[in-house]
């Protein structure tokens, strides 16, 4: 079995708040995930992301809190979570925006990657993944379903796809992290990965990405702040939360993420 912490591939333990990630840089994070996909003998695997969004939700949720714990790899996806990491906790992991790690994924030299996709509306599914049939590389969606059943019906879909190589999901949180939680029992040997409902949106062809010089300046919030208006709840009132929180992580230690 490998372990995806290998120190081969820079990938390093960091710690926010009291959640323990692991990260690395996008072309770790790839170097990792590439050996894992093509060894021989796996085990599952679960890859996560973080932004203020998901940290909200993992003061509120425990399978957030738990799916983070126990991912193998992380994205630190937000510029809020890449300042707070600097500048409360003295730590400088990389940023990895989740939907560029899962682009890059797509572009492997290799064939025969069979995934599960689950997230988005029923057309937004549908959409997304026939955009990466059509791209003709590694991948092939055996599946897609939508994001808006119950976690009954979930469970279902994944003992039937139990033997493919990857679950994909995109359907918020914290559903996604309770259904990539389940796979992670499942489907053994599979990559269990939060590719982000904002991942299905881009690839279903109704979202519009940022450009590259907004992403890399870590601005990509205010894109989306325009172009999305449900995304605005996520910047007022839900910065002030995150602010909130972390000023209690670093200061209060009473008020500490819950075991």
């Amino acid at each position: 079995m490998i372990v995806l912490t290998a120190s081969d591939f820079g990938i390093k333990p960091y710690t926010f708040g009291r959640l323990p990630l692991k990260t690395g840089s996008l072309s770790e994070l790839d170097a990792c995930l590439q050996e894992w996909i093509r060894h021989p003998v796996r085990q599952s695997c679960l890859v996560g992301f973080i932004n203020p969004h998901v940290y909200n939700f993992a003061h509120r949720e425990p399978v957030v809190r738990n799916f983070l714990r126990a991912c193998d790899l992380v994205c630190i996806d937000g510029v809020g979570v890449s300042l707070v990491f600097r500048i409360l906790f003295g730590q400088t992991p990389p940023r990895v925006v989740a939907t560029t790690l899962f682009d890059t994924a797509l572009d492997w030299p290799f064939q025969g990657i069979n995934a599960v996709l689950i997230g988005g509306t029923p057309q937004q599914v549908k959409l997304a993944a026939d955009a990466i049939n059509a791209r003709r590389g590694a991948w092939r969606i055996a599946g897609a379903f939508h994001g808006f059943s119950n976690a009954d019906s979930y469970k279902d879909i994944l003992r039937k796809y139990s033997g493919v190589d990857v679950v994909l999901v995109g359907a918020g949180t914290p559903k996604s992290e309770q259904i990539l939680l389940d796979a992670h029992e499942i489907c053994s040997g599979a990559l269990c990965w939060h590719i982000g409902g904002g991942t299905v949106g881009v690839f279903a062809g109704e979202k519009h990405r940022a450009t590259a010089w907004v992403s890399a300046l870590g601005v990509e919030w205010i894109h989306r702040f325009i172009h999305e208006p449900h995304y605005r709840s996520r910047v007022y009132p839900g910065g002030f939360e995150f602010v909130g929180h972390v000023l209690k992580e670093r200061f209060f230690a009473s008020n500490k993420v819950k075991p």
